[in-house]
């Protein structure tokens, strides 16, 4: 029977071509962008399962009873949980972003510049399950690294890394490591990253720390580590964060402390779309991400079914002949499922040879690596084999339906009583269509609008160069004389030193800031902390409001000598002053006096997704990194000149550089990143909905041919015959704008609601989607009626 049923299905489909056409492009688009978005999503939800303990590790995440939540600690809390708590097998800290420098390898001439190093705990590569290549991967003794195998090649070739070593300067000064082990390829699928991993018990020794004491790793003063605990087998990890919180509550200023346990695998997307810790994405972009899949593919299907339900249509007489002759409507329904399955699993096959082919396009697309291994996993075959039966039950049921409406008709002269199930279908797709340009329209306003917004200072025309880590003796005038070489060039407006950038980060945050007179409310509040020069200001043209600006020789005392700061004007607010002159000559506490010289205007440090935060400028010589002003005109000339300077005056370091207003622009990559996916999303809803136009209009046309052709003989116009056949798909245009709108309005406004600075909705990009949406729908539409419209009626009416 089944054979019988293949036969026909394949006679069907091969018969109406164009039908069928339409139907496989719309499918394989749609079950294109389906599987595409659902690797996606699933790679998203896979993070940091590949590790064997990942249901015992937990970060620790601090409140202190307000809206915030901390994840960097003191490194020293990881010896008293282990003491004091027989639950926890061992607690791990890892400290990343603190040892970036500069490695060189001892005998050769190799150096490399490394920013993707952590120090972490001994026991660290026996807690967490990153694959070992070779060697050991200890970390209990002083001095020892574990690196990847990415590492191993470009530092020491074919060679046997293990008992190898190499040196690394960074701001803890120049020390030797000895490998211990070598990783494969850390799975892209963990939110813990690195290349080179060090001891951290290293840093015990104050003559590791070269002055840096705040990074002694058994203190208590600075947080800098993320402290990760592995439970042991059938702890309540709820239990645990009591226990943990009623330990931390019985030491001083700390009664409103709550710790809370954050498993491994939600650190990356947490628990929930309402989950308030830190997490590394955001599950509610996931969520969206999701959700336009599903609408994808349902776009997709509702195409298909209201191409099968004018299909169906046409076969009256085959189906009442089958009725005739004994077939029940479940036997017309195994039929008509039997067309679908063949339809469905051929798109499927020709999708996944489509989504290997743009594989390689995804990491550009959704700009990270994506896992399509998760479409082989059972749980999505067993996803995809469910909707494929669905929509199969579905098409289905839809012919039992409407074969038993035939019983109450004659079998020539059956019409549907109504078309409401397959306009409502159009306006669905259209919904979705015009809520995805919508959406896509918005986020590229946004976009733009935080791309184009005043700063506050210029980032233009600005060359930014790395500062030297290996320097050796008399930095600082060694550091002097590369500023002065560079001042004396004619292509060189001016230079700046800093210890970190704009756009990229702040040197600290601390608290414990407070005017002379403590009040309640300082407990609570923090300030990014900025180490600069006196020649950044006036670089970056950020306004001075009141006071004055850092001098050269502050600078060179450094801001522990001078006991001088800059705030910016919300620092200002932040501690009671009235107004940025209310602020100069007075002092702020912060272990000791320090007197406020200047206030500056407040500018958007770093993107406007985030608020500006009250801001303390430090004095230093600052070579972390230098910014020069140069002529555009002359911009090759000056980076080759300024290479051979570095060179010269900082031997064995790399030479780096970038552009100030490129590495800005990079902090709105993941809106780009969505407003590109948007887009594509967007194109695909409205072709697939554009098909599904194309073949209703088509089949329009023909059900209604004898009638154009009458209409043409009495002297219709070819434009009352577009309007007569094009005016009900514009209709279900404007009644999906109707209900588009509205929810596209609450959607991004509710997107919105999470910046800080809006371009706002306006009703403008409403209207250019509904008419654009209009418009593609006319010249969709319009083709079949032309093609009507300009038939030789005598050819259209000669079977009468």
């Amino acid at each position: 029977m089944w054979k019988n049923y293949l036969k026909i299905a394949f006679r069907s489909l091969i018969k109406r071509r164009l039908f069928t056409v339409v139907n496989l492009l719309g499918l394989v688009l749609g079950l294109v962008a389906f599987l595409g978005l659902f690797a996606y999503v699933a790679t998203e939800w896979s993070y940091n399962d590949f590790h064997a303990n990942k249901d015992r590790i937990y970060r620790i995440v601090v409140n202190d009873g307000d809206e915030s939540f901390e994840t960097f600690l003191p490194p020293g809390y990881a010896g008293v949980l282990e003491t004091n708590f027989s639950d926890i097998s061992s607690a791990a800290r890892v400290a990343n972003d603190i040892a970036g420098g500069l490695i060189a390898i001892p005998e050769t001439d190799l150096v490399f510049r490394e920013d993707a190093i952590n120090f972490v705990e001994g026991d660290f590569f026996q807690t967490f399950s990153f694959p070992i290549a070779r060697g050991t991967a200890d970390l209990t003794a002083t001095n020892t690294a574990v690196i990847t195998q990415g590492m191993a090649d470009k530092f020491y070739g074919n060679s046997d890394p293990i008992g190898e070593s190499f040196f690394l300067s960074n701001q803890f000064g120049k020390q030797e490591f000895i490998v211990t082990g070598v990783l494969e390829a850390i799975p892209f699928r963990s939110d813990i990253k690195g290349n080179v991993f060090l001891s951290i018990s290293t840093l015990e020794n104050p003559d590791n720390r070269s002055g840096n004491d705040w990074a002694d790793p058994n203190g208590f003063d600075s947080g800098f580590v993320n402290l990760f605990i592995l439970a042991k087998e059938g702890v309540d990890q709820n239990k645990l964060a009591e226990q943990l919180t009623s330990f931390i509550r019985q030491t001083p200023n700390s009664e409103e402390t709550t710790i809370i346990l954050q498993d491994l695998p939600s650190i990356h997307l947490g628990n929930s779309i309402s989950d308030p810790l830190p997490t590394t994405s955001e599950m509610g972009a996931v969520l969206v991400f999701l959700a336009i899949a599903i609408l994808i593919l349902a776009i997709a299907y509702v195409n298909y079914l209201n191409l099968s339900s004018a299909n169906i249509l046409t076969r009256i007489k085959e189906i009442k002949m089958r009725k005739v002759l004994g077939a029940h409507a479940w036997q017309l329904a195994q039929q008509f499922m039997t067309e679908t399955l063949l339809i469905l699993l051929v798109s499927l096959f020709i999708s996944i040879i489509g989504l290997n082919l743009l594989a390689p396009f995804a990491t550009s697309i959704f700009g990270k690596e994506i896992w399509f291994g998760a479409l082989k996993t059972p749980q999505t075959i067993l996803v995809i084999t469910a909707i494929i039966g669905a929509c199969a039950l579905i098409s289905g049921f839809y012919v039992v339906v409407l074969s038993g409406k035939f019983e109450l008709r004659s079998q020539l002269k059956f019409k549907p009583e109504s078309q409401l199930l397959r306009k409502s279908l159009v306006v669905f797709q259209f919904v979705i269509s015009i809520g995805i340009i919508i959406c896509t329209m918005v986020i590229r306003d946004q976009l733009s609008f935080m791309q184009s917004q005043n700063l506050g200072m210029n980032v233009d025309q600005k060359l930014v160069v790395s500062g030297p880590n290996d320097v050796g003796e008399n930095r600082s005038s060694k550091m002097n004389a590369f500023k002065q070489a560079l001042e004396s060039q004619t292509f060189v407006k001016k230079i700046a030193g800093s210890n970190n950038l704009p756009g990229q980060g702040y040197n600290f945050s601390t608290g414990g800031i407070t005017p002379m007179v403590a009040r309640p409310e300082d407990k609570e509040n923090n300030y990014s902390m900025f180490i600069i020069d006196d020649q950044f200001i006036p670089t970056y043209e950020i306004e001075v409001l009141a006071g004055r600006n850092f001098t050269s020789g502050e600078a060179v005392q450094g801001w522990s000598g001078i006991n001088k700061v800059l705030l910016n004007e919300s620092a200002a607010a932040q501690l009671g002053f009235e107004n940025p002159d209310a602020a100069i000559g007075q002092n702020i506490l912060w272990g000791k006096t320090f007197e406020v010289v200047g206030v500056t205007a407040d500018y958007h440090h770093m993107s406007l997704r985030e608020a500006i935060k009250p801001m303390i400028f430090l004095a230093s010589q600052a070579d972390g990194f230098f910014t020069l002003v140069v002529d555009p005109a002359k911009m090759k000339e000056a980076i080759a000149s300024t290479q051979e300077t570095y060179g010269s005056i900082f031997p064995g370091n790399p030479f780096t550089y970038s552009f100030m207003d490129e590495k800005f622009a990079a902090q709105y990559e993941q809106e780009a990143q969505l407003s590109l996916a948007f887009s594509i999303a967007g194109i695909l809803a409205i072709m697939i909905s554009c098909l599904g136009l194309f073949g209703l209009a088509a089949y329009a046309v023909q059900q209604r041919i004898k009638e154009i052709g009458i209409r043409k003989v009495l002297g219709a116009s070819t434009e009352s015959l577009l309007s007569l056949i094009s005016k009900d798909f514009v209709i279900l245009v404007f009644f999906a704008m109707i209900f588009a709108f509205p929810l596209a309005w609450y959607a991004m406004n509710s997107w919105q609601a999470d910046f800080p600075y809006k371009a706002g909705l306006s009703i403008w990009t409403f209207s250019l989607a509904g008419i654009l949406t209009l418009v593609i729908t006319l010249l969709t539409v319009g083709f079949q009626a032309l093609k009507a419209a300009w038939a030789n009626p005598a050819e259209t009416l000669i079977s009468e």
